[in-house]
């Protein structure tokens, strides 16, 4: 199935936008440069779409809840309202599979490679991530299936999570995988997360990577942080070094 490449992209960054498009006109893919939100300039529309708190209660399977600290600081609020039209916009333009860039990463040739062999997944899916699992709890590896780009090189796709909602409510519920620099959504992910994302309450790396409140069945490449490059320019971060902490409370 064709893959469409979005690059998600302050205006004001030129020189990450020649990086990205550059690196891309490289591998001659299909891609877009997608305006981002700006949190520094957002219209009243865009307030609207907030319901910003320095509390929010996510609620997962049988009742059991999370609770996010610190309310987002303006980068973060202008990130997440990105993800979220990026999403609506995918679905809008009828894509199957879309691929979802930041634009402070550099693609490698295992990176094309993974994408070309999406379809080893033989079960259904609806995000592929290709950045950090920060601890969260899988079937035990006997029970886990792996899929192989290059079972000589042990590259491959798995699962993760516990893939029944109510252990992931258990097990998973302040476990994230972070970041969404580099992830493949479907049409179906998309609509999952805008119902979830609006009014914004948490940053996209939340809302993405918490699989216990999102219920998405996310796979991930492995080996970890083998697809994902950063470059010079993720040394300052558009979101910058002082955002909040958002730690994760058990209730």
């Amino acid at each position: 199935m064709k893959l469409k490449f979005y690059v998600v992209n302050l205006k004001r960054a030129a020189d990450r936008r020649q990086l990205m498009s550059e690196q891309l006109d490289k591998y001659g893919v299909d891609y877009e440069i997608f305006e981002a939100t700006d949190g520094l300039a957002l219209s009243a529309e865009d307030e609207q779409k907030l319901a910003l708190s320095d509390h929010v209660i996510l609620t997962m399977a049988g009742g059991r809840q999370c609770m996010v600290e610190d309310k987002m600081c303006p980068p973060e609020v202008g990130c997440a309202l990105s993800h979220l039209r990026l999403y609506q916009h995918i679905l809008d333009q009828g894509v199957e599979r879309a691929v979802i860039l930041e634009d402070d990463v550099v693609l490698n040739d295992d990176s094309l490679l993974a994408l070309n062999n999406l379809d080893v997944i033989d079960e259904p899916w609806d995000v592929v991530h290709f950045s950090e699992d920060l601890g969260i709890k899988n079937l035990p590896e006997f029970l886990r299936r792996k899929y192989y780009i290059d079972r000589a090189r042990g590259l491959y796709f798995a699962r993760l999570g516990m893939h029944n909602e109510t252990l992931d409510a258990i097990f998973n519920r302040r476990r994230l995988v972070l970041r969404t620099a580099f992830y493949v959504v479907t049409p179906q992910a998309c609509q999952t997360l805008l119902k979830l994302g609006y009014p914004v309450r948490i940053n996209a790396d939340y809302l993405l990577g918490s699989i216990a409140y999102n219920h998405l069945k996310m796979f991930l490449g492995y080996p970890v942080g083998h697809y994902l490059v950063p470059n010079e320019a993720d040394k300052q971060s558009s979101i910058g070094s002082d955002r909040p902490k958002h730690r994760l409370v058990r209730l």
